[in-house]
């Protein structure tokens, strides 16, 4: 028998409580499904049920029963929030606010939960009424106090200097940088995605206990030269005289080739090894010309292109996949640094001295 209203339509509160029988009727189906221990994929493909809707009653299912109840007593009937009447009005939007300005890294679930609203209700007051956004936090890198500020702006200034003034037109400028690889898969939790039907399809990422590592030395020029990239010794202590070993036996030859005679300038970052006094007086003999420590700036990933881009492209690639050794990772790295194109290095590079002046203008400070 349909319900009607006097004016023989269907009455509305017959629509409401007939969609109402018919959501209860489907958690209860899901319910007795997870008391069988069926799973997820079981339940929604036997009875017809979307994914998203059994994994929303089992994780009430779960709640229940971890507080201690029983799986008989957990209740197909939905929780009801409890909506205040406040919930819109100045005084409960100033107490979000509140609460906000107390703790701004606080979720809106959390806030939610304690006022005893609707998670909808805290986002709609969130970004309707306060006109707020939520963002990520901003890495920035290392800490640097206000001396080493200062050190930075006055060795960026003096190396902006040696970019306008160079001992010879057209010279070559070849980019140096060490980094860690690691054998395991490389996953960003924030904007990794998979796109599938089935949050079961989605693969599992593991990672090793101990992952093995390498570290690689690499070298590129402004002009889209690329070394072959070298890689140290498992345990090797890379101090100053394994360094220049290094710069004798494979960088200098290699620039040497690629420079066939042009004058040339070679950056090297502040590690110890590379800072020690002999490796100074090394370069100092044998090279055309370096930027000693005396210029290149502190704290400075930033300004060096094989950290803004070079690394962030092969760590991409290389550790898109786990790597089953060492030698893998190896092969891949010198793969994907091999197959990088002469112009997108060439590009990286031009952005060098746009870097060193946002030094300037932000006063020795990070820029991004």
């Amino acid at each position: 028998m349909t319900c009607t209203s006097d004016s023989g339509l269907p009455h509305r509160n017959c629509h409401i409580h007939s969609a109402m029988s018919k959501e209860q009727d489907t958690r209860a189906t899901i319910i007795h499904g997870l008391r069988a221990h069926r799973s997820v994929k079981e339940i929604s493909e036997f009875n017809n049920i979307p994914l998203s809707t059994v994994y929303s009653v089992k994780a009430r299912y779960d709640e229940d029963i971890a507080a201690g109840a029983s799986p008989n007593e957990v209740s197909s009937q939905r929780k009801q929030h409890q909506r205040r009447s406040d919930a819109k009005d100045g005084d409960f939007v100033k107490q979000v606010q509140d609460m906000i300005d107390e703790d701004p890294g606080r979720s809106m679930r959390s806030i939610a939960r304690e006022l005893e609203v609707s998670d909808s209700t805290i986002r709609r007051i969130v970004e309707e009424d306060l006109r707020y956004k939520s963002y990520a936090l901003i890495k920035r890198g290392q800490f640097m106090n206000a001396a080493t500020k200062e050190r930075r702006l006055e060795k960026a200034k003096l190396l902006l200097t040696k970019l306008k003034h160079p001992q010879a037109p057209g010279q070559l400028i070849f980019f140096s940088d060490e980094k860690n690889f690691s054998q395991d898969q490389k996953v960003n939790w924030k904007n990794n995605r998979w796109l599938c039907s089935d949050a079961e399809e989605v693969p599992i990422v593991m990672s090793t206990k101990f992952p093995a590592t390498v570290m690689v030395l690499g070298v590129i020029s402004n002009e889209g030269d690329v070394m072959p990239p070298f890689f140290f010794q498992k345990g090797e202590r890379v101090n100053a005289a394994c360094y220049i070993n290094v710069l004798r036996t494979v960088v200098e030859p290699w620039m040497r080739q690629v420079a066939a005679g042009r004058h040339f300038v070679f950056q090297q970052d502040g590690a110890p090894a590379h800072t020690a006094n002999t490796t100074q007086d090394w370069l100092l003999t044998h090279l055309p010309e370096f930027w000693p420590k005396e210029i290149w700036p502190p704290n400075s990933p930033d300004l060096n292109p094989l950290d803004y881009y070079v690394w962030g492209v092969c760590e991409r690639d290389v550790n898109k996949h786990p790597h089953n050794n060492v030698d893998s990772v190896k092969a891949k790295i010198t793969e994907v640094m091999q197959g990088m194109g002469r112009q997108e290095i060439v590009k990286a590079c031009k952005r060098f001295r746009a870097r060193i002046e946002a030094v300037i203008d932000n006063d020795g400070d990070f820029f991004e």
